[in-house]
């Protein structure tokens, strides 16, 4: 139907439809694979921090000063949690999208717009999963140094 609609059929507002059709479905594409690449971070982070703060019986600040501990203590715990609510906002950004068109066929304003609604929710969540993924590494690194340092 798209193909016909851009190819033969379609007038220049209908050309115009399937034109935004296409590339917000490109934008979704997009947002799809920075997504996978994002999880693909995150679940290192999460493994190494739950190791480490989690499941570990070894403490790597065993000999440094009571503040030291608090502070490892202290990041390692909120990295890890910064990192599982990153993955908690990126899995809906991958979701399958059902149900754009109505019973009626044809591309209209209606479905274009339903899809441009979708895009700029899922851009919303991955911005935040991407911050908090930054957030939740950087706290890891932080969490290294101190251990390496002390």
């Amino acid at each position: 139907m798209l193909a016909r609609l851009q190819a033969l059929d379609g007038t220049a507002e209908e050309k115009a439809r399937v034109a935004a059709w296409d590339r917000l479905f490109a934008m979704l594409n997009v947002l799809d694979s920075k997504t996978s690449a994002l999880l693909r971070f995150n679940a290192i982070i999460v493994a190494a921090l739950a190791y480490l703060v989690v499941v570990s019986g070894a403490d790597p600040f065993a000999q440094s000063k009571p503040i030291v501990k608090t502070l490892g203590w202290i990041v390692g715990h909120v990295s890890l949690l910064l990192s599982v609510a990153s993955c908690g906002f990126a899995f809906p950004v991958i979701n399958v999208a059902h149900g754009f068109f109505n019973a009626a066929a044809g591309l209209d304003d209606g479905v274009v717009a339903r899809l441009e609604e979708l895009v700029a929710h899922r851009t919303w969540l991955y911005v935040w999963a991407w911050r908090l993924a930054v957030a939740g590494g950087l706290g890891f690194a932080l969490l290294v140094a101190l251990a390496t340092i002390h």
